[in-house]
């Protein structure tokens, strides 16, 4: 039984920090042979393996620059690296810098057309995976991704139905979206709000209330427009549903209702939404990342990012990399289709 004070327990404290700072149970992270404290390579190791970092961040990031990990090159690079007995994950972060803008990248051109495919998802997976990137990373991109899937698919007219209990609908309307909302009325006296919640059907959309409630169908709404990180507005030609909600994801909520009312009127078939030539080339969309950093024409953000066309495609504005711009989704919406 060892005791805090007693030697052999000091020692087995230290080779347990020991083993802890230098991940390999106190050796070379290359050989194995014993290092000293707070060193990851032996002596004879830790030059050569300078030497091959040295040459392998250059062509990692050439390679990451060009098309990306998972062409011939990169499995060729890898297995240079494996042959010379280097850590992979001493290499990986060596060029973690590259490897974030490269999915970063990646991301914000597969969520460029709006859609987000089971492909897509799939190679940024796997791109992760082969970049080591860091959790912290990769997961608020996965998050974006996710999202973007979600909403194309609304977009694309392929819309959830809802189960409610207590909702009783007639046989041929089902629900497809119901959220907590509250609904704003400006009153001489100021505004006044109502807790309720707001249903989207294929026939009507809904506030359920205990006071000022009402229901509005497809057919007299003229539009439901998202405005901020928690406001719409419905706009109808009647004044019982129409005005200003405030609800959890009023992007989303919009497009549900958007997706519904296209196709009541028969503009939208579900699952025929396309993409047309608002399609922004590879090429320019890689020249408009680099050429603005990675951020935020506007506001310098970083996340949830997509391109924008400056003369906008409804006003005949070109794809082309003079005419599109990164905006972060927040500034692409307060910009809408004005010039």
């Amino acid at each position: 039984m060892t005791t805090p004070g007693n030697p052999s327990n000091r020692r087995g404290l230290f080779q347990d920090l020991q083993r802890t700072l230098t991940g390999r149970s106190g050796g070379c992270a290359r050989c194995g042979r014993r290092t000293k404290l707070l060193h990851r390579y032996c002596p004879e190791c830790e030059p050569f393996v300078r030497q091959i970092l040295a040459q392998y961040g250059p062509a990692a990031r050439q390679i990451l620059a060009v098309s990306g990990p998972f062409g011939q090159e990169w499995i060729d690079l890898q297995n240079w690296l494996y042959g010379a007995r280097v850590p992979r994950e001493d290499a990986l972060a060596s060029i973690a810098d590259a490897a974030t803008d490269w999915i970063h990248r990646y991301v914000v051109a597969a969520r460029s057309d709006g859609i987000i495919t089971d492909e897509e998802l799939a190679t940024f997976h796997r791109a992760t995976e082969l970049l080591g990137l860091d959790r912290r990373i990769a997961d608020p991109l996965a998050v974006q991704l996710q999202r973007e899937r979600k909403l194309g698919d609304i977009r694309s007219g392929n819309l959830p139905t809802v189960s409610l209990p207590d909702l009783h609908l007639p046989l041929d309307e089902y629900c497809y979206q119901a959220v907590w909302a509250t609904r704003w009325r400006e009153l001489q006296s100021g505004p006044q709000s109502t807790p309720g919640q707001l249903i989207v059907t294929n026939r009507k959309i809904r506030f359920i209330a205990q006071q000022h409630g009402g229901e509005v169908p497809l057919s007299k709404v003229h539009r439901v427009r998202w405005h901020d990180s928690s406001t719409i507005t419905i706009e109808a030609t009647t004044r019982s549903l129409s005005g200003r909600f405030t609800v959890p994801d009023p992007e989303c909520t919009a497009l549900m209702a958007d997706a519904a009312l296209r196709i009541d009127r028969r503009i939208l078939l579900p699952g025929q939404e396309g993409n047309g030539s608002r399609h922004i080339p590879r090429h320019v969309q890689a020249a408009v990342y680099q050429r603005d950093r990675g951020r935020c024409r506007e506001c310098g953000a970083t996340s949830y990012l997509e391109f924008d066309h400056l003369i906008p495609f409804s006003l005949g504005g070109a794809s082309t990399e003079n005419n599109v711009q990164l905006l972060c989704r927040a500034c692409n919406l307060g910009k809408g289709a004005r010039i």
